[in-house]
């Protein structure tokens, strides 16, 4: 990086920024009345396609999600994903005491979707989910990632969800089915003999280890539940103080423990071959791909900027180089496939050869907050290293209304790079030209955030991951 700055005017440089920047599409407007072939400053245009390659994160902790999700989908690049929730039941805060009168009536189901993933819904349409009783603990010293499983005890359930009705989708319906019997009056008749099980979630759930919800076969949705609706309800009957048979129940809500399995089946795809490493892969064929749910990142290679400002700096007619303008775009995005959507943004992350993510440095020049105002230039913090924001928006640049990019300003990244900026031990990844493209995500955290649980994607050409730069070269 030295190179960039041996012949390089620090100055000329200093004097020039407030003059220049300022852009436009055509280099003639640039904002200066000058011949641009016999002036002493330059307006040029450049494009750079990146090279870039697919990269999937290691398997990540979703223990204790707030997300309740099952299902399954198939998509013809990505696969067939699926998911399956593993939870704990939560007991009450306290245990009534029942009379020798009461008797088990039955046990039921209560469940509510908030959203689905997957094929474009369609009237009179079922999801049917089947409901086990684990056979394995859910244990509570355990981080479990998303490709772990627990076995599966007997079936207790299943529940059919109609999914849309008259074009209106049923978000707002809860649907109850009955959960068997035997599974019922075995938890009945330890509530009526007042035992202990009942004092917590733990002891409760070492009793009946928990429950999953797993998606039967022909499904091709995953579906986000509600939680906070969720129960399991044990209906009995009692005679009260006046003699009269009453109808009384026991609910249990969503446990203390559970996770989330997420997986794909990548056979037969562009992606086959791929592995959950942090390793470089590239697809077959000429488009690369994102989704957030099963940690596939883009990776784009930006050193060919990199090249491009030492050969332009060390040639004799460039004594200096001002970037008016340059952004970087991931798209057009050629087709969203019926039912999915795209991420609302993108985050880069600098990174290394080994793909280190997350890639911290020892000490940060910047605070973390400067995320939050968005500012349009890659900065250095501690935790984690963000280059900059992208925000998905209609690319009316190229008049296509229905076509979607992902842009982000670089104009004061590529200037900082050419100063030499970044050529301390504060920056260490700046330098090394690897970005990966990957939704905002707090780092190290459990896979719980909207942008990882639900499986968002999306497919790019790769000639379409681009930065296009305005600059400005003197000709002394």
């Amino acid at each position: 990086m030295n190179l960039l700055v041996k012949k390089f005017k620090v100055a000329a440089v200093v004097l020039l920024l407030p003059l220049f920047f300022v852009s436009c599409e055509d280099p003639g407007k640039i904002g200066l009345d000058v011949d641009p072939k016999n002036s002493i400053i330059l307006t040029k245009y450049k494009e750079f396609v990146l090279p870039s390659s697919q990269v999937q994160f290691n398997p990540r902790s979703t223990t204790n999600s707030s997300s309740l999700q099952a299902g399954t989908y198939s998509d013809q690049d990505f696969g067939t994903v699926l998911s399956k929730t593993y939870t704990w039941l939560g007991t009450q805060p306290s245990t009534p005491v029942l009379s020798s009168s009461a008797a088990y009536v039955n046990t039921t189901l209560s469940i509510q979707f908030s959203s689905f993933y997957g094929s474009e819904a369609e009237n009179l349409e079922i999801e049917s989910f089947d409901i086990f009783q684990l056979a394995g603990n859910l244990d509570v010293g355990s981080d479990y990632l998303r490709t772990d499983d627990i076995a599966l005890g007997d079936l207790i359930g299943t529940v059919d969800i109609l999914i849309q009705e008259r074009d209106t989708v049923r978000v707002d319906s809860v649907f109850t089915v009955d959960i068997s019997n035997s599974f019922g009056q075995v938890i009945f008749d330890k509530l009526k003999a007042n035992d202990p099980i009942f004092d917590n979630d733990t002891t409760f759930n070492d009793f009946i280890k928990g429950i999953a919800i797993i998606a039967k076969s022909g499904n091709n949705k995953i579906l986000q539940f509600n939680g906070a609706t969720f129960n399991v309800k044990l209906n009995y009957t009692e005679q009260n103080s006046a003699g009269e048979i009453v109808d009384r129940s026991y609910r249990f809500n969503v446990g203390a423990r559970r996770f989330y399995h997420l997986s794909s089946d990548l056979s037969g795809t562009p992606l086959s071959g791929i592995l959950p490493d942090n390793n470089d892969f590239l697809p077959n064929g000429d488009f690369r791909y994102m989704q957030s749910g099963t940690l596939i990142a883009l990776k784009a290679d930006y050193n060919p900027i990199i090249n491009f400002f030492e050969e332009e700096i060390n040639s004799d007619s460039v004594n200096s180089i001002i970037v008016q303008r340059a952004w970087l775009s991931v798209g057009d995005i050629p087709e969203n496939k019926p039912g999915a959507s795209l991420p609302f943004s993108l985050i880069g992350y600098f990174t290394d050869d080994a793909n280190t993510w997350p890639a911290l440095t020892t000490t940060g020049s910047d605070s973390t907050s400067a995320i939050t105002t968005l500012q349009n230039e890659f900065i250095t913090q501690t935790v984690p290293v963000f280059p900059g924001y992208y925000g998905a928006q209609q690319d009316i640049f190229l008049g296509l209304v229905d076509t979607l990019a992902y842009e982000a300003t670089m104009s004061n990244f590529l200037q900082n790079l050419i100063l030499g900026r970044y050529n301390t031990s504060e920056t260490p990844y700046e330098q090394q030209g690897n970005l990966l493209i990957y939704p905002l995500t707090i780092i190290g955290a459990a896979q719980s955030s909207p942008s990882h649980a639900l499986t968002h994607f999306f497919k790019v050409h790769k000639d379409s991951i681009r930065v296009k730069m305005y600059y400005s070269t003197s000709n002394l």
